[in-house]
């Protein structure tokens, strides 16, 4: 933790805030600071509500509201207070807010003709009090499920961990959980038992040492990863482990410390886990070490990076210690042994379906030959030919260096080809341009974190006769998107009516979009994988379920490219309409609630493809 990160967690008393709700009540977590998400760190606590909405939530300070915002996405309904000592609350996922702050809103949202808002009212122009009911607790917004999103937030807008400063709602007294290790071989030359790559191994068995592994065969230079959580008391969610320290022989090589976030770095969660793994495995690891890229500012010690280089004979004595915000802490101790490297293992060997990239490295498998087990590699400078790696009695593995070549075709002993049809290597932090025949890339300087080498290509479906382009395995993370441009090739009746959508799952395409203009398609991606055009001209369905309590319900949906836009008048007024897509539901709110709902109603709604559907009644 930073001296002046520090210097706000010491000045803040710590009966300054109360629980923000239930505060009469122990308390359970769905969720707590700098766990691991699928795109960010978790900011503050996720705060169960037993499964329900409508719990009052209270102001944990005095104050006034500094922002109001109402979305269908992110936050939701949500609300920020700002404090005298100069920090600031945070309360998320909200059902709805209290009378004030409802009529402020509906006040302003009619007035900007939107049911979404983001308001930042004057200075002291909204006061509340510590333990005002500020709104009852909801669903809003991103929410799988009904919980109070809390933040407490410094003066210098970083989240700060509301457990480090203390509320006696929330009891743990369980340590983390740790439960699988992987070691990475970080360049061509390491091996983890006689093997290149990356290996996982199980450390939940436990002994009076705590929790260890076997000694485990090392050469040149490996990471390790760390697949742990923790549990607070009442509650079986596996929350995140915010303390790691990295032990290498009594010496402090590596520490992490998730004491507050950065909302402008929280992408960052993509190079700090390992994003290929998470992919494979379904399963979070925080890297303990830090990649080229990574500038994160919660890693304390970082000795090499973190990476340790391990030579033959030379053994090393690891342990690793986590712990939570409460001091709960659970070790794991194992040996890292130096090995000579060698050709000829014993392992088996795990053959990936035709190649495998790692990092710099692509892996080549094929089965062992009596006489002849050399490959040759071909490139656009020429050809190289490559001795296997090493290998057991059944397969060889071939390693690539991809930064030293580019593989178009590998053709096999046996005469078999593979074609890999690499395009082109991509430096990170540079903008950096594409051009093939038939289409064209563009990287600018904040699209990449690392290196990366992409296959691409372009081509016709020969069934639907569509324009298909598929770029990379998705094993690189993006920061930032791609510029491209296609010239399209296929059969289209209509190619005005035609969108791109992304179908790495075929079943749920992914509306992308793009623009064409003579015949060029334009778009930007943020991910790799494969995309193609789809026609939507089905229109959004639009269906009426009540009108009563002088409110107007419907429901609407969207197959294919999902909704853009609604708005809906009576009598040729605009009309708000509160929308809960979780529900597909929009329902009707009168600024003036004593006014009837009577007359002409019309509603339209329009899909991300540009087709629109209007619902017309007459209220009597």
């Amino acid at each position: 933790m930073s001296a002046s990160l520090q210097a706000q967690y010491d000045n803040i008393d710590k009966d300054y805030y109360s629980f923000p709700i239930q505060p009469e009540s122990e308390n359970f977590l769905s969720g707590n600071m700098g766990e691991l998400r699928s795109s960010h760190f978790h900011a503050g606590l996720d705060i169960k509500t037993n499964g329900v909405e409508g719990l009052e939530v209270y102001s944990a300070a005095d104050g006034y509201v500094s922002r109001i915002r109402v979305g269908t996405g992110g936050y939701g309904n949500c609300i920020y207070i700002q404090h005298p000592n100069g920090t600031s609350t945070v309360y998320a996922h909200l059902k709805n807010f209290n009378e004030v702050l409802a009529q402020y809103t509906l006040e302003e949202q009619y007035k900007r003709k939107s049911f979404a808002v983001n308001i930042f009212p004057k200075r002291n122009e909204l006061p509340v009090k510590k333990g005002e009911v500020i709104g009852l607790s909801g669903n809003s917004g991103s929410s799988t499920g009904p919980h109070l999103h809390f933040e407490i937030r410094s003066s210098d807008h970083k989240v700060l961990d509301p457990l480090r400063i203390g509320f006696n709602q929330v009891k743990d007294n369980i340590p983390p959980a740790l439960e699988r290790l992987a070691v990475k071989s970080m360049d061509i030359h390491a091996r983890v038992n006689d093997q290149f790559g990356r290996f996982e191994f199980d450390i939940r068995r436990k002994n009076s040492d705590g929790l260890n592994t076997d000694t485990i065969a090392v050469n040149g230079k490996v990471g390790l990863e760390l697949y742990a959580y923790d549990q607070l008391n009442g509650a079986p969610n596996k929350n995140g482990v915010p303390l790691f320290d990295v032990f290498v022989d009594d010496e402090l090589y590596f520490s992490q410390n998730i004491d507050s976030i950065d909302f402008s770095l929280q992408k960052n969660i993509l190079i700090h886990t390992n994003y290929q793994a998470t992919l494979e495995t379904r399963k979070r690891f925080s890297k303990l070490y830090i990649d080229d890229g990574n500038p994160l500012n919660f890693y304390g010690k970082k000795k090499n990076s973190g990476l340790i280089n391990i030579k033959p004979n030379e053994v090393k004595h690891i342990r690793i210690e986590a712990r939570d915000a409460y001091g709960n802490q659970t070790t794991v101790n194992f040996v890292l042994k130096g090995k000579e490297k060698i050709a000829c293992i014993s392992e088996p060997i795990e053959v990936k379906k035709d190649s495998y990239t790692l990092d710099n490295t692509l892996m080549l498998f094929q089965p062992r030959d009596s006489t002849n087990n050399k490959i040759t590699v071909y490139n656009k400078e020429g050809s190289k030919i490559y001795e296997p790696a090493y290998f057991n009695d059944e397969n060889n593995v071939y390693l690539i260096d991809l930064r030293n070549t580019l593989p178009r075709e590998v053709v096999y002993a046996d005469g078999s080809e593979q074609h890999l049809l690499y395009s082109d290597r991509v430096p990170a932090a540079s903008e950096h341009s594409f051009l093939a025949d038939t289409y064209s890339l563009k990287f600018s300087k904040t699209t990449l974190f690392d290196t990366i080498y992409f296959r691409a290509r372009h081509y016709v479906d020969e069934q639907s006769k569509r324009d298909v382009f598929e770029i990379s395995e998705n094993i690189y993370p993006l920061k930032g998107g791609i510029t491209a441009q296609l010239q399209l090739l296929g059969e289209y009746d209509s190619l005005d009516q035609y969108h791109l959508y992304a179908v790495n799952n075929s079943r749920f395409p992914s509306f992308v979009g793009g623009s064409i203009e003579n015949g060029k398609l334009n778009f930007s991606l943020y991910s790799f994988g494969k995309y193609t055009l789809l026609k939507d001209l089905k229109p959004p369905t639009i269906k009426k379920r009540s009108v009563q309590n002088n409110i107007i319900s419907v429901t609407i949906s969207d197959e294919l490219s999902g909704i853009n836009n609604f708005e809906a008048k009576l009598n040729g007024e605009w009309l708000l309409m509160n929308y809960e897509p979780k529900r597909n539901l929009l329902w009707s709110e009168r600024l003036d609630k004593n006014k009837p709902l009577k007359g002409q109603f019309e509603l339209k709604v329009a899909d991300n493809a540009g087709n629109e559907s209007i619902l017309k009644l007459n209220i009597e």
